[in-house]
């Protein structure tokens, strides 16, 4: 039996959505506790210097921000749907 591409698509953007979005949340905790001003770009986390982590948390926002787009893009009837654009399949009226 041949997958939906569909499907597989929703299936990577829920596991990317998941693990990307624990990156951000780590990333962006580790970023808030460090010190602030002049020089504090050295100040290191779990041996991984400040700056380091500032670009592992942008890319990583770079990546949910493109799995959001693909994620739109193979749930657009759902978006359409609830944005009162649409009518489910399944509520066909007879007339």
């Amino acid at each position: 039996m041949a997958r939906n591409p569909v499907l597989e698509a929703r299936r990577i953007t829920v596991i990317i959505f998941v693990t990307v979005g624990l990156v951000v949340l780590i990333t962006g905790m580790l970023l808030e506790m460090a010190p602030s001003g002049p020089g504090s770009g050295e100040a290191t986390a779990l041996g991984i210097t400040k700056e380091t982590w500032t670009d592992i948390h942008v890319y990583a926002g770079f990546i949910t921000a493109g799995a959001a787009i693909v994620h739109a893009y193979t749930n657009y009837r759902g978006i359409l749907f609830h944005l009162g654009l649409r009518r489910p399949r399944w509520n066909k009226t007879k007339r």
